[in-house]
């Protein structure tokens, strides 16, 4: 949904958004040059290969985020699936943007 090409994030907005998360969590992380890496098939392969370097808690935190600043993207059912997620490890993100 984060990524799709019609309604998704542009790789542009993915890249700036983890090279700030990498910063902040001090985590290396491979693909963080707005160029598109020409190598891989689409945005989504470099989204979830980026995701893959923080932790699952960071994971969490990181799609909550993203769930909250794309407005223009239908992100219910991964919101509902997030919330799951987060109540199982006793985190509860931020519900305002539901």
């Amino acid at each position: 949904m984060l990524t799709r090409p019609d309604d998704g994030m542009t790789w542009t907005q993915i890249a700036r958004f983890f090279r700030k998360k990498s910063v902040e969590y001090n985590v290396f992380v491979p693909y963080i040059n707005t160029i598109f890496p020409s190598h891989l098939g689409n945005r989504r392969v470099a989204f979830i290969e980026n995701l893959k370097a923080f932790s699952s808690d960071q994971q969490l935190i990181l799609l909550n985020e993203l769930c909250s600043i794309n407005k223009n993207i239908k992100i219910t059912p991964l919101k509902r699936l997030l919330m799951i997620h987060c109540s199982k490890r006793g985190y509860m993100p931020d519900q305002r943007n539901d």
